[in-house]
Parts: C-alpha cells; structure tokens; sequence
C-alpha cells in the first residue's frame, strides 16, 4: 500500500514508449500505472476504460491521448477512416468517464508524422493535415471542457529529425525522453508547491 498519488497514462504506442520513462521520472512522488496494451482508437479506449480502471484501480491524475488510430488510414477500414465528429464524440464520453473519477485529467495532442513520410494507400498511413484538424477538433473540446493539454504534437514538431524514430512515425529515444519530460511537468502541475 502507498500513499503515493496514482498517475494514470492512456494512450496509444507513443504513451506506450515513454510510459517506462514516466514511471522512472515521478518514482519519488508518484505510483504511475497504464494498461499494457495498446489504447489504439478513441472507441477501444472507451469500451475498455472500466476493464483498465478495474485492473489499475482509480487514478488520481490521468494523463490521456486518442487520435493516431481514429485519423490513420488502415487498409483493413479502406477507404473510410473514423470521421473526425466520432472521434470527437468519442472523446467527449471518454472525458465524461474520466471526470466521474478525478477531475485532474491532462490531454496529450496527437504527435505529428514527419513531413517526410509517403502516404501509401496500401499501408496503414496518414496525413499531416488530417492529423491537425483531429487536434484543433480534439483541442476545442477540451478548452471547453476546461482540461489542461500537455502538447506533445508542438514538442515533437518542434525537431522531427531528432524526435521522430526511422519509422517517422514513433519516437526516437531523444523523443521519448522528451515527452516524458514533458507528461511528468505535466503531472507535477497538479501536486502541491
């Protein structure tokens, strides 16, 4: 038993590369948990979110992004994607879960791809451009909702050759240390001075 307080990040493969880092950047303040699997899409985070909860225990700060998967292009759902108004209702049942159980919620924006990644209609692909309409889409909802955001996606964009993996697409190690970085500040936001 602690009396730490529980950090919980949900999130997709970017949460899931830097989430080690996190655990080892808040170890003297804070117990933080997240699933092991992938959170994927905004509707498989909120199908699973009672499983989690279950499994983890209610957080008292949630650290939390969708988006990657709902503005992908996925040769398995050609030629549709998940249209930016289900994302963002999706987002919004999922905040409303969330807030039945800690009020301290930070939304993560989606990490961008690098400039110089092809799109390719028969893999799993995106769009720049896309990827910023489901973050201002994501970004208003939030302001409205009053929840703080920690944005990764500026962070990332700010070095793409250092922060972005061979992939163009995940974090390199530079990036993952960044965005820990900054999901702890983010964190720490809410303790105490």
């Amino acid at each position: 038993m602690t009396d730490k307080p529980k950090i919980m990040l949900l999130g997709d493969s970017i949460r899931m590369s830097y989430q080690n880092r996190v655990k080892d950047l808040l170890a003297s303040k804070a117990c933080v948990v997240g699933p092991a699997e992938n959170c994927q899409y905004s509707l498989y985070t909120l199908s699973s979110l009672n499983r989690w909860i279950d499994a983890l225990g209610e957080p008292d700060i949630i650290h939390w992004n969708n988006g990657l998967h709902d503005c992908g292009h996925n040769p398995i759902r050609s030629p549709n994607q998940f249209p930016i108004e289900t994302y963002v209702q999706n987002l919004e049942f999922i905040l409303n879960h969330l807030k039945q159980i800690t009020e301290k919620i930070i939304w993560a924006t989606i990490t961008p791809i690098s400039p110089n990644r092809a799109f390719v209609e028969e893999a799993w692909s995106w769009r720049q451009e896309e990827i910023d309409q489901y973050n201002e889409s994501a970004m208003s909802l939030m302001t409205a909702k009053g929840v703080k955001v920690n944005d990764l996606h500026r962070l990332v964009t700010a070095d793409y050759e250092k922060n972005l993996a061979e992939d163009q697409l995940h974090l390199s190690e530079a990036g993952i240390e960044d965005c820990a970085q900054a999901v702890a500040a983010a964190v720490l936001s809410y303790f105490a001075p």
